[in-house]
């Protein structure tokens, strides 16, 4: 079977505890190029992994002219400047979430990629997991009604000054690192975008990032909240709740790989529980980017998607900035 040759950008802790598992073993994508500032660090990840190539400056990855296709797995407030980059190189690009530091920024590497004439996408893999689809099928025949609120929850406890979550000007906080798929979720869900919101932050006295996040989202006949934050008991949920039943999905975003993933559906039938796979959704979300790449087909998730997330992101942000509503532009 065909593969894309694959190189990555970045060798992060979420690349190695999420990422080079499933893409040792896809069908469409040979991993075959691995590249960091240090040359050691690659040389080392490269071998402890069986990786062909190691390569210490991002910009030799890209000069290979074996490698059809990159992943970005660098901090935020380099994703824009790498898609560009890697738009110049002619390769395809799947990146990291959320795809820049704002909607304009997004929106500019967008139009660059696409000049340019190479595919990009941003990686939301829950979009993949088989439970996600499901829950969002569940939705679309009305299983609980019509949806009136989607609630979700998303922590973590990461004190680390040093942690480059825990940077502002990498694009650390809480609304960046998870709050973007507390925002993605809904507007996934609903298959729709909100028109207005209002957001309260609390910023670390030290950090200045936000370490406590939650909005209401206004989509017209039903709302979405959320609380996000990275000083906080772990924990991950999401509630959506309709006119005659809700669904509960459970660990939403960091599925476990070797356990199945779960929902609870109510309504007026009753209480189910019901199991998906395991499934590895990052390793789905790669074999959909290859699929892409290699039949010339649009992406799996349009980068329209990516720029409307980001617009929504932005308006958190007013939102914090004037206390009030904020509507959503675009």
């Amino acid at each position: 079977m065909e593969k894309i040759k694959l190189g990555c950008l970045g060798v992060s802790g979420h690349l190695i505890k999420r990422i080079v598992v499933p893409l040792k073993h896809l069908e469409q994508v040979s991993f075959m190029a691995i590249a960091s500032r240090s040359r050691k660090k690659a040389a080392a990840f490269a071998a402890g992994w069986g990786i062909p190539r190691a390569y210490g400056s991002y910009e030799d990855l890209l000069n290979d002219r074996e490698i059809d296709a990159v992943y970005i797995s660098l901090p935020n407030h380099l994703h824009a400047e790498w898609i560009r980059k890697a738009a110049d190189a002619g390769k395809h690009i799947l990146c990291e979430k959320p795809l820049a530091m704002h909607a304009a920024e997004a929106e500019e590497a967008a139009a660059y990629a696409e000049k340019k004439g190479v595919k990009l996408m941003e990686g939301f893999m829950y979009r993949f997991q088989p439970m996600w689809l499901r829950a969002r099928e569940l939705v679309n025949i009305r299983e609980i009604g019509n949806v009136r609120a989607v609630h979700t929850h998303f922590s973590y406890h990461n004190p680390d000054p040093g942690n480059i979550r825990n940077k502002p000007e990498y694009g650390g906080g809480a609304l960046m690192d998870i709050g973007c798929y507390a925002i993605s979720v809904p507007r996934f869900i609903l298959g729709k975008e909100p028109v207005r919101l209002v957001a309260h932050v609390e910023r670390h006295p030290e950090f200045g990032t936000d370490m406590h996040t939650s909005a209401i989202m206004d989509f017209g006949d039903s709302r979405a909240t959320f609380t996000v934050s990275t000083l906080m008991q772990p924990r991950q949920e999401v509630q959506i709740i309709g006119e005659s039943g809700e669904i509960t999905v459970h660990q939403p975003f960091n599925t476990w790989t070797d356990v199945p993933a779960r929902l609870t559906v109510k309504n007026s039938l009753g209480i189910r529980e019901l199991t998906f796979g395991p499934y590895d959704q990052y390793g789905l979300m790669f074999e959909a980017f290859a699929e892409a790449v290699l039949n010339d087909l649009p992406v799996p998730t349009p980068v329209s998607d990516a720029i409307n997330n980001m617009k929504v992101i932005d308006a958190v942000r007013a939102s914090e900035e004037s206390g009030g509503w904020v509507r959503r532009e675009g």
